[in-house]
This record gives structure tokens, sequence and C-alpha cells, in this order.
């Protein structure tokens, strides 16, 4: 049992400084021997767990979108084909980042408060990107160096959102709950940027500590609410 744990802690602290360091550095200026480092292990040590750069990018996902096992893995881990990390992938993120408020705004009826509902839709947003941002920043730095990846985060997956965003908020416009914009999908772009950056971006730079992290939540659902709807 103790060894098991001791097992399970070291692939935990190499998890998580891989996670770092793909998600700073990307794939190809990733190094085994940092991510050994910044682990606690010896540079050899690392392929005692992983056998290599490939498995270690697919274990990062591996332990992002799938349960812990009660068993311990045989190690060292064997990278599978690229094709079942981009599945992983895939359907990690549509199994983990379901949108149902968002979905079930564009496919229902009008709402009687308009402002609850674009709340509950920013709130929706910011709350998914805060918990999964750690692994949203691995696929997205990865990708330059992955055309596969690009190809399915970039061109399939990410402008989902920003299009069904798009028909909410030409819907509530056109039923008179929100403003008409010049542009519905430049407005939808700017919701998406405004939370995207404080749920995770600002975590990566200086500006890390500076807001208040019980108000900048609240404040961007109420510059959204006021930017979009219409004064009574």
């Amino acid at each position: 049992m103790a060894r098991r744990a001791s097992v399970e802690d070291r692939l935990a602290r190499i998890v998580a400084a891989a996670t770092t360091s793909f998600g700073r550095l990307g794939y190809r200026r990733t190094r085994m021997a940092e991510v050994a480092k910044a682990a606690g292990l010896s540079a050899g040590a690392i392929y005692s767990y992983v056998e290599s750069k490939e498995a270690l990018f697919h274990l990062v996902f591996v332990r992002a979108f799938r349960p812990v096992s009660d068993a311990t893995p045989s190690l060292p881990l064997v990278a599978p084909p690229f094709e079942e990390t981009l599945q992983l992938i895939g359907e990690g993120l549509r199994n983990a980042a379901p949108t149902p408020v968002l979905r079930g705004a564009v496919r229902g009826a009008e709402p009687a408060d308009v402002r609850a509902e674009l709340a509950a839709v920013v709130t929706e947003r910011y709350e998914l990107i805060e918990r999964l941002w750690p692994v949203l920043a691995v696929i997205e730095r990865c990708a330059v160096d992955l055309p596969a990846l690009e190809e399915l985060y970039f061109q399939r997956g990410r402008p989902g959102h920003i299009q069904q965003l798009t028909r909410y908020l030409e819907q509530r416009a056109s039923e008179g709950h929100l403003r008409a914009m010049p542009d519905t999908s430049i407005a939808a772009r700017i919701v998406t940027e405004v939370v995207t950056w404080f749920a995770w971006h600002r975590r990566e730079d200086r500006d890390a500590g500076v807001y208040d992290e019980h108000l900048v939540l609240p404040t961007i659902v109420e510059f959204v609410t006021d930017a979009l709807i219409e004064p009574a």
C-alpha cells in the first residue's frame, strides 16, 4: 500500500510538472529533464514512469479527463498512437466542458428575466474555464507544434462555443431583450475573451494577484449584462 501511494504521488508530481511545462512552453520546447527536475526526480528516473515525451503528453490528458484508477498502472507508461491521444482530448473536452445553461437558453422560450439568464450564461462559461484552464493551456500551446491538435481544437472545437453564443445573442436581440449589435459574432467574441482573460490568462502573468478573487466574476457579470441589455 505504501509503495503504491509513493508511485501515485510521483505520478501526480510528474503530471503537475508536465502540465505546467507543456502549458507554458508548448510541445517541442518541453524537455523531459526539466519536467523530472520540477517533479523532484533525476533526469533518468522519469523514464521509470513514462517511456517518452509522447507518453508523458498522453498521461497529462488521462489524468485530466479520466478518474485515477485504484490500481497502479503498468510502468513505464507507453505512448499509444497519437490518434488515441486526440480522441481522448476530444472526448474529454466534450464530457468535461458541457454548457447546459447556454444550450438551454438557445433552445428555450423567451425568458421571464433575461438579465438572470445572461448572468447564468456568463457564469457558466467563467466557471468552466476557471476549472479547466491548466489543461486548456496545454492544448493551446501544444497545438502550435501539433497540426492535428490544432485542427481538433481551433478549427473544430473552440469555434462551436462562439457560434452558439452568437446564436443566443442574436435570438434574444431579435426578441427585443438584448441590444442589437452591428456584428453579433464580434460581441460574442468580446464576451468570450473577457471571460477567458479573467478566468485563465490573468493567472499566468503578473496580474494574477491584482484583483479581488471574490469580485472578479460579479464584476464581469454586471459589465456584460449592462452592456447588452437596454436600460429600462
